[in-house]
């Protein structure tokens, strides 16, 4: 989750940030700033290139225990009111205060003057073009359904099925070339033909055209894992892939270089087939090695980090409304783009978690965030 504030505050300062003046909530980022840094190019890419697919993974994990632990009527109802409720309230009062400050810097370039409350109204009457970082509550609900709807039809010898798997799931190396193997064929095709970056959806429902069957993977693989069962999976504590962390992570920075070179370098930003492996090899053994690393290092109650554990999920709700005002209040302030991203960051991660810590003493919001 700090990736994800992170990722997001930065954005407003990387080379290829834009304003659309016209459809101020169509921006790549709420506030663009004038001073950009090169640098934060290549924290977004690198960060575009496996932490969404490892959300997927993680959030994928816990399902089969949650079905066989709370049946699926049961399960169902908790993620409609864990995600669906986080979602719509997200919608209609987060996003567009989220948006609010690309209204203010596209007024200033064209001298219109919006209030909060016609922009508003106005998202409201075109069905909201934009659900912002919460797209991914209503992809995950759907795969959620999907996953219920599996354990519905899994047949009496799941078991037997699942000691079977185990020789993929028990073994990181086969784990990841399968993973890798099966995300080529589900990924290329359509990145090929639509783009890897292009958004399709109608109102709030937007997704990546191109990577919403690498995130369903993802989500299927750490389902099985959690059917499997983490102990008896290469994801154990004490396994190869929590002691070997560190080559996994070695092999996902050296093909991110490499794709980083054929695309920037070798293509002038065309992305090939070569480089969609590279990024796809780069994703899944990113994805092993930070949770490998994780799973070698985390094994101790630390409070600080058991709080940001606890409030997470809500820092993910409500981060992106203070990143967009922060970088919008940095504006006409004179520091370097580097130094402004950083403190967005912070300063972000500080108000986000101190609002949800104290937003959760309430009874009814800490059932739901």
């Amino acid at each position: 989750m700090i990736l994800v504030v992170y990722h997001h505050a930065i954005h407003a300062y990387a080379t290829f940030a834009s304003i659309n003046v016209e459809n101020p909530i169509a921006t790549s980022s709420p506030v663009v700033n004038g001073q950009r840094w090169i640098g934060f190019d290549l924290n977004v890419a690198f960060n575009e290139t496996f932490f969404m697919p490892l959300l997927f993974f993680i959030s994928g994990i816990f399902v089969w225990q949650g079905l066989t632990k709370k049946g699926i009527r049961k399960y169902l109802t908790g993620r409609l009111i864990r995600l669906g409720l986080p979602f719509v309230i997200g919608v209609f009062f987060l996003v567009p205060l989220a948006y609010y400050p690309a209204q203010l810097q596209a007024g200033q370039i064209t001298g219109a003057d919006l209030g909060y409350g016609s922009f508003w109204l106005g998202m409201i009457r075109s069905g909201f073009g934009t659900a912002g970082p919460l797209w991914f509550l209503w992809l995950l609900l759907a795969f959620n359904g999907l996953a219920a709807l599996l354990y519905r039809l899994a047949p009496p010898s799941g078991g037997l099925i699942r000691e079977r798997s185990n020789i993929i799931f028990g073994r990181p190396v086969a784990f990841s070339g399968a993973l890798i193997g099966i995300s080529t064929l589900a990924y290329l095709p359509l990145s090929m033909v639509i783009g890897p970056l292009e958004w399709i959806g109608i109102g709030m429902f937007h997704v990546q055209a191109g990577r919403i069957l690498l995130y369903l993977l993802y989500f299927l693989a750490g389902t099985g894992i959690g059917a499997c069962g983490l102990d008896r999976s290469a994801f154990r504590s004490d396994g190869i892939l929590a002691e070997r962390w560190w080559g996994w992570l070695a092999a996902g920075l050296l093909s991110f270089t490499v794709f980083i070179i054929m695309v920037a370098v070798v293509t002038d930003r065309d992305r090939t087939i070569a480089s969609e492996i590279a990024f796809l090899i780069c994703c899944g053994t990113t994805v092993l090695g930070l949770t490998g690393l994780f799973l070698r290092f985390t094994k101790k109650s630390v409070k600080l980090f058991d709080s940001l554990s606890e409030n997470a999920y809500g820092i993910y709700l409500i981060h992106y409304v203070f990143v967009s005002w922060i970088q919008y209040l940095l504006l006409e302030i004179r520091l370097a783009p580097g130094v402004k991203g950083i403190l967005v960051f912070l300063i972000t991660l500080m108000f986000s978690w101190g609002t949800i810590t104290a937003v959760r003493r309430l009874p009814l919001a800490a059932k739901v965030i």
